[in-house]
């Protein structure tokens, strides 16, 4: 069963960061897209909930340096945006 968050990643400090922070989440069993964008800090991880878990997700970027956290509303203003 596939899943969707939404993140915040704070303390990226150049364009490249967000690129290697999507390759290396890419990386866990379970994640089939990453996007995170340099300039809004915001991004969002689709993955397989019985191959891999958010904490998962969080710690790899937790490890890489920043600091990520959910943010729900994000998906609601993108569902929104759909209709």
């Amino acid at each position: 069963m596939n899943e969707t968050v939404y993140l915040n990643v704070v303390g990226m400090h150049c364009p490249d960061c967000p690129k290697k922070v999507e390759r290396s989440i890419l990386k866990l069993d379970g994640v089939s897209k990453v996007e995170i964008d340099y300039e809004t800090e915001h991004g969002f991880v689709t993955f397989n909930k019985k191959l891999t878990s958010f904490t998962e997700i969080i710690n790899r970027i937790r490890k890489m340096g920043f600091e990520a956290k959910n943010i729900q509303h994000k998906s609601l203003e993108l569902n929104n945006m759909n209709k």
